[in-house]
């Protein structure tokens, strides 16, 4: 990638949370309807205004619990891939059951990745196929991009994947070296152009390419030639700063101790989404930290069931009252996260 050419970058998208190219979300709409996804956007706007809705809009489910590389900042470099095969993943027959059951009662979003790499399971496809036949109106997922491949590329834009979001956060294979350990700079940039050009040989608009860049210490001067490249190829860059990891490695840039803005701060995620894991424990947001607070598991108890327990309404109540400092863990992932 050329060092030259640079591009401007509005302060709003590097304070903390910024997508460069959000409104080709909007592209959607023409491949499931345009009033389905309007309806769909408008009930996630209402659960970010902290709205309770009967069943969560969006799922994110970690089909399998293993990865192929060793990223600081994730809670999972220091894990093994033993043990974590086949035997692990979660199971399909599982998964419909759960779609089938929640598209009828507002389900309309899912997230097939959390601290996972999803590329893992060969069988990913068919997972997205089934949701959106079943009426899912956005079915993405997050990926390192270093096992996508001309077969599944093919197979997951024939399936009907409306977005992918590769993370790559970095320009020079130096600085990606110290961050995504045991990946291959080259590889996932070609990657994405594999990408790019068999969705435009398909004459497919779907899925919208998002690249990441999760700023830190270590790749903070890259991020202007990162935009610069892909402004013109990739649909939309998204762009956030780096939440502490446990360790106290990759720490982001700048003092994140905003007082005022933890004081206003009230937390959307229990309003709109549940995580399951591959072992089929159910999570309350998509925090890293949520691991650590389960509420039940999908084997024993159904979503809309643990949706409104007693936990989720706590926690909301507290979220909705900005008290988000009287939860351990909450206090914990919000003021990592500033």
């Amino acid at each position: 990638m050329s060092k030259e050419k640079k591009t401007a970058i509005d302060k709003k998208d590097t304070d903390l949370v910024g997508i460069i190219g959000r409104e080709k979300m909007d592209l959607l709409a023409g491949i499931v309807g345009e009033s389905e996804w309007r309806a769909y956007r408008q009930t996630y706007g209402r659960a970010s205004q902290l709205e309770v809705l009967p069943y969560p809009v969006q799922l994110d489910f970690e089909l399998n619990g293993s990865c192929n590389l060793r990223c600081l900042m994730c809670p999972r470099s220091a894990e093994s891939a033993v043990n974590k095969g086949r035997e692990t993943w979660f199971p399909f027959e599982t998964f419909k059951k759960i779609i089938d059951d929640g598209v009828g009662k507002g389900l309309r979003a899912l997230n097939l990745s959390y601290i996972n790499e999803p590329l893992i399971r060969d069988d990913l496809p068919m997972f997205v196929k089934y949701a959106r036949e079943k009426g899912v109106c956005d079915v993405y997922f997050s990926t390192n991009g270093l096992l996508l491949t001309e077969k599944n590329t093919r197979e997951l834009i024939e399936a009907g994947l409306c977005r992918i979001q590769v993370s790559i956060d970095a320009v020079t294979p130096q600085t990606y070296g110290q961050i995504r350990i045991g990946g291959n700079f080259e590889k996932v940039v070609e990657n994405v152009h594999m990408l790019l050009r068999i969705r435009e040989e398909m004459s497919s608009v779907i899925p919208l390419v998002r690249v990441n860049f999760v700023r830190t210490e270590v790749n903070r001067d890259e991020l202007e030639m990162f935009a610069a490249y892909w402004k013109d190829k990739a649909d939309m860059i998204g762009i956030q700063e780096m939440v502490k990891v446990r360790d106290g490695k990759l720490n982001g840039p700048g003092d994140k101790g905003d007082d005022k803005k933890r004081q206003d701060f009230k937390c959307s995620e229990p309003f709109k989404k549940l995580t399951i894991t591959n072992n089929g424990l159910v999570l309350p947001c998509c925090a890293l930290l949520a691991e650590d607070m389960p509420i039940g598991d999908i084997h024993t108890v159904d979503i809309e069931e643990l949706w409104n327990n007693h936990e989720m309404q706590a926690m909301r109540k507290l979220h909705r009252e900005g008290r988000y400092f009287d939860h351990p863990i909450c206090k914990r992932c919000v003021e990592d996260s500033m």
